[in-house]
């Protein structure tokens, strides 16, 4: 950052040695001008934007997928899980009427006899229940293998299962009885529910599975949230509507910080004057850095560095040398301002026919005078801290 040295102003050696002591790259896109901010504050402040940005991506990822899943006609999902809701006594006692349960997206050839699975399943079609050329799948115990893919992050189903549920299938959540496969290698299921009497008298291909049964607690909470929010309006405006206002304020307030970051760094490279109406509205010097600061101070026009003191610092927080430095310097300026005054006044007296002698000693006196104000106030300036 090259300082542009300007008529009237610090003497370019001490802006070079500036230069040379703070220079810094400096990009607006990287975030606000550095303050002086305390450790603890500066790790809070990327703490909260972290928590309220997660909270915002999630809150609209989840308003999206409620959305997305309604017009799919398919379970509410989110990153593979699906939610969905017991409708009959099929599979009690394990799972009775009104029970919210979730199941995971999984690789069907990784499931097991006595796995609970949800699937979609043609009921009316007597065509798919017709006996093949199947082939028993070892009942070896296989680990189950669960699946993600970045669709499900928005719950976007596999286009099978779309389809399926377009085409009025029926999903269903029963156990598995007999895994077979046929000769493409394909892998069907035949189900029963737990309080049913027999078996289910069709079979599942492999791409109507939607996910098996994830038995825990805190899926069981999950599921039940989502199933409400799933079937209540009113549920997703109360989210949308904070959502929404947090997500305009945050995209306001760093806006914002952004145009003052560039109002700061122009005047930081000379590029705009502290004291224009916008940057003193603003308080941009007041929010800089101690050491940007210094360097504006340093650049500014000699007549106008008191009132650039003024626009960098609070009246109880300029550092005392600077207090001390420009009170000197008035203690200097005054006494001169008023020994030029004194010398116009001795002119005219001598031009008015008094003699030189008495406008010599008219002189002399007062000139003592400002003398003896001059040490006074440097006493006083000496003294302060």
């Amino acid at each position: 950052m090259q300082a542009v040295v300007m008529e009237n102003e610090t003497n370019p050696k001490t802006i070079k040695k500036l230069d040379k002591k703070y220079n810094s790259k400096r990009t607006i896109l990287l975030g606000p001008i550095s303050k002086d901010e305390k450790p603890w504050q500066r790790v809070l402040t990327i703490v909260l934007d972290i928590f309220f940005g997660a909270l915002v991506i999630f809150s609209g990822i989840f308003c999206f997928n409620i959305i997305n899943n309604r017009a799919q006609g398919t379970p509410v999902s989110l990153c593979g899980y699906n939610a969905m809701r017991i409708v009959s006594a099929s599979m009690l006692p394990d799972h009775k009427v009104g029970d919210c349960i979730m199941v995971h997206s999984v690789n069907p050839h990784s499931l097991n006899v006595g796995d609970s699975i949800a699937f979609y399943v043609f009921t009316k079609d007597s065509n798919l229940y017709q006996t093949r050329l199947l082939t028993t799948v070892s009942d070896e115990e296989r680990s189950i293998e669960y699946t993600f893919n970045y669709n499900q992050i928005l719950g976007v189903q596999t286009k099978d299962i779309c389809e399926a549920a377009q085409n009025g299938a029926t999903l269903v959540f029963h156990k598995i009885e007999v895994i077979e496969q046929d000769e493409t290698g394909c892998w069907w299921f035949t189900t029963k529910g737990t309080n049913n009497a027999s078996i289910d008298n069709w079979r599942i291909q492999e791409q109507y599975v939607v996910g098996v049964y994830v038995d825990n607690s805190v899926a069981a909470f999950f599921a039940k949230l989502l199933n409400n929010a799933s079937r209540s309006l009113w549920f997703l405006l109360v989210l949308i509507i904070p959502v929404a206002s947090l997500a305009f304020l945050i995209m306001r307030s760093s806006i914002k910080d952004v145009q003052l970051a560039k109002l700061e760094l122009d005047c930081i490279e000379e590029k705009r004057r502290i004291t224009d109406p916008i940057c003193v509205k603003n308080k941009i010097g007041r929010n800089m850095s101690k050491r940007d600061k210094f360097k504006v101070l340093a650049t500014a026009p000699d007549e106008s560095k008191m009132e650039y003191v003024n626009l960098l610092w609070e009246p109880d927080k300029v550092p005392s040398w600077i207090h001390k430095y420009y009170l000197k310097q008035g203690a200097l300026l005054r006494p001169i301002q008023k020994l030029r005054d004194i010398n116009r006044e001795c002119e005219k007296m001598y031009r008015d026919g008094m003699s030189l002698a008495k406008v010599g000693a008219y002189y002399d006196k007062e000139r003592a005078k400002i003398e003896t104000q001059v040490k006074l106030r440097y006493k006083r300036i000496s003294k302060m801290k």
